[in-house]
């Protein structure tokens, strides 16, 4: 609990009138508001690519949540598959969770992916699971990268046009 705690109280700090105006999102300082926007859609990318991101999970039990819900969004993307129209099959995974143990353990580990030191470590942690994504949903990488979506960095970590190489470069 004390990872949770800590967290909720980062977030609870960025949304007060004293807190800070900015904080580091992408490996470089963006504004709060920005910071939420990058944490819905990393949070989204987090649950469409699960298990990629396992390995940020603060705890073996925040790990075990997020398995849990993930087979639940698996569930849920299911029965649009074989619906005529338009599938939506990325609803439950964009969807915020109803347990609040699988919500602070999503957070955790978008925050974590976003509190990378510079771009070039940003980009290094978020390229497993854009290229999970890519493969998996095509439609919601491209809309969660969108400018509207995401701040520039953010943006600059995800973008599909890296040289040959660089993105697995240590």
């Amino acid at each position: 609990m004390t990872v949770l705690l800590q967290l909720q109280q980062q977030l609870v700090d960025l949304l007060t009138t004293s807190g800070p105006e900015t904080a580091m999102s992408a490996g470089a300082p963006v504004p709060a508001a920005h910071y939420f926007a990058d944490l819905r859609a990393t949070v989204a990318m987090v649950f469409r690519t699960w298990p990629v991101a396992r390995e940020y999970a603060s705890t073996p039990s925040l790990a075990a949540a997020l398995d849990t819900e993930h087979t639940s969004r698996i569930a849920q993307a299911e029965p649009p598959l074989n619906t005529p129209g338009k599938k939506k099959t990325s609803k439950p995974y964009t969807a915020p969770p109803a347990n609040s143990l699988a919500a602070g353990a999503v957070l955790d580990i978008a925050s974590q992916l976003l509190q990378a030191a510079d771009p070039h470590e940003a980009r290094k942690r978020l390229t497993p699971l854009v290229q999970r994504l890519r493969d998996a949903d095509r439609a919601l990488s491209t809309y969660l990268r969108r400018p509207a979506w995401i701040s520039q960095p953010l943006r600059a970590a995800v973008k599909d046009n890296w040289p040959a190489g660089e993105e697995l470069a240590a």
